[in-house]
């Protein structure tokens, strides 16, 4: 079954001779890979300050989705290196309904509509831009419903899970850094963690022992030192940054009492 939630989606729209340019050399994602990559815009020190979905227009502009980043907030992210460049960005969102489409089956195609392969839960998920006046044949679903799917199944999210003192590796992003690509943003911090595997925190699927619900910003504790925090959590499960070297089982105290670890988040469904 396909569950449908309008979100509050920021669509950005890039123009200019040298868009594709720029924002091939400012995102960790390689945008040749084909349209809809996800990206992550990080800053010179590696760290995670917006995440996207690049997607091409039919008049060749761009289009960058982004669930959680403000539309101010993400055009100074993308635009804070524009010098000389044939770029500009403008907000677009009131021009789309928006929403996440997501469950079980195939999406038939709606004339209009535009449905990008997202990673927003534990399966199959899209990311919907169609008419403001356009009707939509789902199930109407909260998007709490939504919020719970995702953390259930450990998918992190930008910059609930992972933000601007996370590095994305950190987070089970890392099928969102090319290696390969050439020079952008952080890219040589993204390199050095590839050679050296310098990480000491990693996020990890949490779960209250008693069934106790657990809340974002929660310390998790162990032989009374602090190990890590709750980051994004839905009833008794959660996302928590740890530390590396804890493996999965490990019990630890919290407010509510206790937790016990799991496995590491990941993105589903990652593009090759």
């Amino acid at each position: 079954m396909l569950r449908f939630t309008p979100t509050s989606t920021t669509v950005v729209r890039v123009t200019g001779d040298d868009a594709a340019t720029f924002l091939q050399g400012q995102c960790a994602a390689d945008l040749r890979r084909g349209d809809g990559q996800p990206a992550l815009w990080l800053n010179r020190k590696g760290r995670v300050l917006a995440h996207t979905l690049v997607v091409k227009a039919a008049d060749g502009a761009f289009l960058l989705l982004s669930p959680h980043c403000p539309p101010a907030e993400l055009i100074a992210v993308v635009t804070a290196n524009v010098i000389a460049d044939d770029v500009a960005a403008a907000d677009v969102s009131d021009h789309w309904q928006r929403g996440v489409l997501w469950g079980t089956g195939v999406p038939a195609e709606i004339a209009g509509v535009r449905l990008i392969p997202a990673a927003r839960a534990g399966g199959p998920s899209w990311e919907v831009l169609a008419p403001p006046a356009q009707s939509l044949p789902w199930e109407l679903a909260t998007y709490e419903a939504l919020e719970a799917d995702r953390i259930l199944a450990g998918v992190p999210s930008v910059p609930d899970d992972c933000g601007s003192n996370e590095f994305p590796q950190e987070c089970g992003l890392e099928p969102w850094v090319s290696y390969t690509k050439g020079c952008y943003l952080g890219q040589e911090v993204m390199a050095r963690i590839q050679s050296m595997g310098s990480l000491r925190r990693i996020l990890r699927r949490v779960e209250s022992t008693d069934g106790s619900s657990l809340s974002a910003g929660t310390e998790l504790t162990s032989a009374g030192k602090v190990i890590g925090k709750v980051r994004s959590a839905a009833g008794p499960h959660g996302l928590a940054l740890v530390g590396l070297d804890l493996p999965v089982g490990t019990v630890c105290a919290a407010v509510t009492g206790g937790v016990v670890l799991g496995a590491p988040a990941a993105v589903p469904f990652a593009n090759p």
